[in-house]
C-alpha cells in the first residue's frame, strides 16, 4: 500500500506569536491523519461495539522547518513501519507539494481491552489489515 495522504490545513488559531505553527500542534496534525489512516483501512480497526481498542503509546516528533500560515494545506502521509505481537508502528511525515519534509514522526500504538485495562494481542484481522497496509 501506497502511503495515506491526509490535507492539513493550517488554522490562524495553529500559529503562534513567531509566526508559525506552535510546536504542540505538531501532535494534533499527527493525529487528524492517523486516525484518518486507520479508518481507511478496509473500514477501520475500530468495532465501536467492541472492547478492543488501540492507544498511542509512544509518539517521537522531529521538527525539520517551520510550518507557516497559508491558504494551501500542507500534506501528512502515513504509513505502517511494522506490525508486532501486541502493537504495531506508524511513520509519518509533513510535507508541502513541492516535497519538502516539515516534520516526521515515529507512533507506537498498542492493542488494548478497555474492559480490563491491559494491552491484548491484535486480532487475526487487525494483523491482516495491517500486514497489507506494510510499507515496503
Amino acid at each position: 500500500m501506497s502511503r495515506h495522504a491526509y490535507e492539513c490545513h493550517v488554522r490562524f488559531s495553529d500559529v503562534d506569536v513567531y509566526g508559525h505553527v506552535n510546536n504542540v500542534k505538531y501532535f494534533e496534525f499527527y493525529q487528524e491523519a492517523r486516525i484518518a489512516f486507520v479508518q481507511s483501512l478496509a473500514g477501520g480497526l475500530f468495532d465501536p461495539e467492541s472492547s478492543n481498542r488501540q492507544v498511542v503509546a509512544r509518539i517521537d516528533v522531529d521538527y525539520k522547518r517551520p510550518i507557516l500560515f497559508r491558504p494551501e494545506p500542507y500534506a501528512v502521509e502515513t504509513w505502517v513501519s511494522r506490525v508486532g505481537t501486541s502493537s504495531y508502528g506508524l511513520g509519518a511525515r509533513i510535507v508541502d507539494a513541492a516535497g519538502t519534509v516539515y516534520s516526521t514522526a515515529e507512533v507506537v500504538l498498542v492493542a488494548f481491552d478497555k474492559d480490563t485495562g491491559r494491552s491484548r494481542p491484535l486480532s487475526n484481522e487487525e494483523r491482516s489489515r495491517l500486514e497489507k497496509a506494510l510499507a515496503d
